[in-house]
């Protein structure tokens, strides 16, 4: 019996979607998967139109993806954020209250 060599298989559309639906960035999903920039281009276009069409994760608000949503909310100040606490003398510990935008 001797080592036999795996030949890694093209990534899918639905691996990217995966990805990206877990909050996965594009430029990570395509470090991941191994893609060329233009399979990359080529998947988030298929996946930003499936979401678009309500075909995406129901799981997951629509709107909140959405590239306009996100440019009018910064253009009003942003995005609330938790706090922040240091732990220990090198640790930071997340929690409430919520931090609103100047």
């Amino acid at each position: 019996m001797g080592h036999e060599t795996q030949v890694k298989r093209p990534a899918t559309g639905q691996e990217y979607a995966a990805l990206r639906q877990t909050g996965t960035s594009h430029l990570r999903a395509q470090l991941e998967l191994g893609l060329a920039a233009g399979q990359a281009r080529r998947m988030e276009r298929a996946f930003r139109a499936r979401a678009v069409s309500g075909l995406g994760d129901i799981q997951l608000p629509r709107f909140a993806r959405h590239d306009a949503h996100v440019s009018a909310v910064m253009q009003e100040g942003g995005f609330c954020a938790l706090s922040e606490r240091r732990v220990g003398k090198d640790g930071m510990a997340v929690c409430l209250p919520l931090t609103w935008p100047r």
